[in-house]
């Protein structure tokens, strides 16, 4: 849990102030930022080992299973690094503001360990790619 929260510090750091406002809001303190950042760390772990222990052919049921247990891994996870109740790091993670910026971080850090490409670019990149994803997802497929 320690590497988290050093994990995060040091993302943290790589992120300019005025990326981070774009990203998560005014109004998102410090601490959310933290949080944010650690709950994608953890997203991203827990996503990796979650698919090394399950096979790579999932039928529809299957998926839901692998999602619904990650999401529990991943609150459980986050509730014992941040000191709370489970509940309550699930209401946390759960509201859909907060939800969407840690997905979104998660693929981030995967898309930097993957380019090396600077870790505030690509989280710009992301912003910036929100009103085209909000399209297409409203569009559906095809």
């Amino acid at each position: 849990m320690a590497d988290t929260d050093g994990a995060a510090a040091a993302y943290l750091e790589q992120l300019r102030e005025d990326t981070m406002r774009r990203a998560w809001g005014e109004e998102a303190s410090a601490e959310d930022r933290r949080r944010i950042v650690s709950a994608a760390i953890i997203f991203s772990r827990q996503f990796d080992e979650s698919l090394e222990d399950r096979p790579g052919d999932l039928d529809e049921a299957g998926a839901r299973r692998l999602l619904m247990d990650l999401m529990n891994r991943v609150v459980r996870e986050f509730a014992a690094q941040e000191g709370m109740e489970t509940g309550e790091a699930a209401e946390f993670l759960g509201e859909v503001g907060t939800r969407d910026r840690v997905l979104e971080f998660s693929e981030v850090l995967d898309e930097h360990s993957g380019s090396g490409t600077p870790l505030d670019e690509l989280l710009r990149e992301a912003v910036d790619g929100r009103r085209n994803r909000a399209f297409r997802a409203r569009r559906g497929p095809g």
